[in-house]
C-alpha cells in the first residue's frame, strides 16, 4: 500500500512545473523527491557486499497569517530503507529518513508526519527579536547546524558528517524552542520529550550560541553546543539509569568568498550512560563549481574520527567521504541535481577485529 501511495504521489507532483506554490501571500507548499542507490564493497568484516536503493518524497507546507506567526507541517513518504537494513557500521551511510525511520516514529503510532509546529516572533528592539516555537519539532533545526556539512539531501550523506552524533539530537517529537537573536549573536534553547532505545521516555535539553562573523575571507559561523538529558538512560551495569551530557563545536568559514569554504566539528560526551562514542572530530572543505564555471555545482570532502569509550565494543571509527553534485536543470521553481558519492568507513573493534568497506553512491534529487 505504501509503495503504491509513494508512486502515485511521485507521478502527481514531480511533473508539475513550478509546483513550489505560493497559493496566497501567506500559504506556500514545497517539496523534494530524492532517489539514492548505494553499493557497499567489503574490505574486512563478517558481512557481505550489498547494494540497496531508496526513494523519499518530502512535502512541506507553511502558513503565515502575519509576519510574526507561522504554522508549519512536514511529512515524508519513503520506499525502501537502503543500506540501513544491512549496515554493519555504527554510523549510517545515508542520514536521510527512510521507510524504517518513518514507521511508528520514535515508538509512537504515527507514520510519515515529522514536524507540526507553531512559532511566534517577538520584536524587541532594532535587530533584536525572540522567536518561540512549540509542537512536534526537530532539534537539528536549532542546534549543530553547519553551512557546509548539515544537509543530507544536498551535501554529505553519512550521518557522521551531516551532524555531530555525540549531541544525541532528537527529532520529530514534542518540544519547545526559544531563539534570541541580536545582531551577529544568536542563542537557541531547545527542550524535547522523546524515547530511548529501551522505549522509555526521557527529556533532552540543548542549547547553541552562534556568532556570525563577516571577515576578509568571507562569512563565518562559530557555534558552541551543549546538551543534557534527565536520568533515563541505561548505565553500563544495566541496574541503574544515568544522564547523557555533552558539548560540541560547529564551525563553517569561507576561505575564498563564494568559492571555497571549510568546516570543523568537535564533540565530547560523558560515558556514564551507555554510549557508542566518547569524542569526535570532523573537518573538510566545500568547493563551489565556479572553479570550473558551473556555479550551481558543488564538491565536498570530509573526514571524521570517532573514539569509543573504554567499556564499549568500538575502539574507534574512521570515516572519509567525498561527493560531486552536478546541477542538471532548472525550470521555474524546479531544480534538479545528480550527486556522485564515495565513502570509506572503518569500525575498529576491541577484539582485534574490524569492519571496513568502500561505499559508492548515486543520488538524484528534484526540489519544487
Amino acid at each position: 500500500m505504501l509503495r503504491k501511495l509513494f508512486l502515485i504521489l511521485l507521478s502527481f507532483f514531480l511533473p508539475l512545473p513550478g509546483f513550489c506554490l505560493e497559493l496566497t501571500k501567506w500559504l506556500s507548499l514545497s517539496g523534494t523527491g530524492t532517489f539514492v542507490y548505494q553499493y557497499m564493497a567489503k574490505e574486512k568484516g563478517d558481512f557481505k557486499d550489498r547494494d540497496r536503493g531508496s526513494g523519499v518524497l518530502d512535502l512541506k507546507a507553511s502558513l503565515k497569517p502575519t509576519e510574526k506567526d507561522e504554522f508549519f507541517v512536514r511529512a515524508s513518504f519513503a520506499q525502501g530503507s537502503g543500506l540501513k537494513e544491512v549496515n554493519p557500521f555504527v554510523l549510517s551511510p545515508n542520514a536521510d529518513d527512510l521507510f524504517i525511520d518513518l514507521h511508528n516514529i520514535n515508538g509512537h503510532p504515527r507514520d510519515h508526519l515529522q514536524e507540526l509546529w507553531y512559532s511566534h516572533t517577538f520584536p524587541l528592539e532594532k535587530e533584536t527579536h525572540l522567536r518561540v516555537t512549540l509542537g512536534i519539532i526537530d532539534s537539528t533545526a536549532f542546534v549543530d547546524d553547519n553551512n557546509f556539512a548539515g544537509d543530507e539531501i544536498e551535501q554529505f550523506m553519512n550521518e557522521g558528517l551531516v551532524h555531530n552524533p555525540l549531541l544525541n539530537l532528537p527529532s520529530y517529537d514534542a518540544g519547545v524552542s526559544l531563539e534570541f537573536e541580536k545582531g551577529n549573536l544568536r542563542l537557541s534553547l531547545v527542550g524535547m520529550r522523546s524515547k530511548n532505545e529501551l522505549d522509555k521516555y526521557y527529556t533532552w535539553v540543548g542549547g547553541q550560541l552562534t556568532y556570525h562573523w563577516e571577515n576578509p575571507l568571507g562569512e563565518g559561523n562559530y557555534r558552541l553546543c551543549l546538551f543534557t538529558t534527565d536520568k533515563k538512560f541505561e548505565s553500563w551495569t544495566s541496574t541503574s539509569y544515568k544522564a547523557k551530557r555533552g558539548i560540541g563545536l560547529s564551525v563553517d568559514q569561507e576561505l575564498i568568498k563564494k568559492k571555497l569554504g571549510a568546516f570543523l566539528r568537535l564533540g565530547w560526551q560523558d560515558d556514564k550512560a551507555q554510549v557508542d562514542y566518547k569524542s569526535m572530530l570532523s573537518f573538510g572543505f566545500n568547493v563551489n563549481g565556479s572553479f570550473w564555471k558551473r556555479e550551481k555545482d558543488q564538491m565536498g570532502i570530509g573526514y571524521a574520527y570517532f573514539k569509543g569509550p573504554e567499556r564499549g565494543e568500538i575502539s574507534h571509527t574512521h570515516l572519509f567521504e567525498t561527493y560531486l553534485k552536478v546541477h542538471l536543470f532548472e525550470y521555474k521553481d524546479i531544480n534538479s541535481n545528480l550527486t556522485l558519492d564515495y565513502q570509506y568507513m572503518v569500525d575498529k573493534l576491541r577484539e582485534n577485529n574490524k569492519n571496513e568497506a568502500h561505499i559508492l553512491g548515486l543520488r538524484f534529487n528534484i526540489s519544487f
